[in-house]
């Protein structure tokens, strides 16, 4: 067992607060555990730790012997380039799996790094597959989990590639209200748990950049900001933004507002986020 799994906070036990009684059980894992199989799935947790800001749950290329579900909080995990360069490459919010980039190699492929005191429930990988074969609802939601986490770095890989700072903004902004939605937490109203500076090396900005048009997604009234709370006061804005449709004018003033003005290609996109607003 590596530093990283030995290690536990005095609030930390493997017993604490049963799944039964969470308040992100309809969005996790333990989601689609038949009920006959959920004390397995309770016992099968090897942690329960709480992180505080700044704290690693794992570091790159240590070996890899558990996944991580997010119970509180919020992770960002980094990956190092070959110049040593550190690049946020994702974050992970109430109920979402991390740490399945260490399946393929044996370790883990990125840090974890909590942004905020954070709850995080811990498995050992070898424990969920045994599980799994005995819960179908639980090998059905890994693999709608890890399917939801290769859609996502899909769309932001595409928005990173060929969109300006003003889509990749709103792109991001959007994915995280659909995220805060599902686990039944306001999509229009939320606090970023990370910092303008993470924002900027996950979309490929700097935090200057970032900084910029969030003032101009404000003048323009397709939000408003206080402190790290963000509110989305036009969603068609942002899609037609994220999707390249609108420009955001330089005095940050009148943007369009009607989503039938987008290319009829870009349906689904427009019922995903009409969906994540309502």
């Amino acid at each position: 067992m590596t530093g990283t799994l030995a290690t536990t906070t005095a609030a930390s036990s493997a017993t604490a607060a049963a799944c039964t009684s969470c308040s992100v059980r309809a969005h996790c894992m333990a989601a689609s555990v038949e009920k006959e199989h959920i004390k397995d799935f309770e016992d099968g947790r090897l942690d329960m730790r709480v992180v505080h800001k700044g704290q690693h749950l794992f570091r790159t290329g240590e070996p890899f012997e558990a996944i991580y579900v997010v119970r509180s909080g919020a992770v960002k995990a980094t990956m190092v380039s070959q110049d040593g360069t550190e690049q946020v490459s994702g974050f992970y919010l109430p109920g979402e799996i991390f740490g399945l980039d260490g399946v393929e190699a044996g370790r883990y492929g990125s840090n974890a790094i909590a942004l905020e005191t954070s709850s995080i429930c811990v498995y050992t990988f070898s424990t969920l597959l045994e599980l799994a074969q005995a819960s179908p609802g639980l090998q059905h939601q890994l693999f709608q989990q890890a399917s939801r986490e290769i859609s996502m770095r899909q769309r932001m890989l595409m928005t990173m590639g060929h969109r300006s700072a003003e889509a990749r903004l709103a792109e991001f902004l959007l994915s995280l209200s659909g995220r805060f939605k599902r686990i039944g937490y306001s999509a229009t109203t939320f606090n970023l748990p990370m910092s303008r500076q993470d924002i900027g090396d996950y979309l490929g900005l700097s935090v200057e950049t970032v900084c910029r048009v969030l003032t101009r997604f404000q003048k323009g009234g397709t939000i408003t900001r206080e402190q790290r709370e963000i509110t989305l006061q036009n969603f068609e804005a942002l899609l037609g933004l994220s999707l390249g449709a609108f420009e955001l004018r330089t005095s940050g003033g009148v943007m369009p507002t009607s989503v039938s003005a987008l290319p009829t290609r870009n349906k689904r996109e427009q019922q995903t986020y009409a969906t994540a607003a309502g």
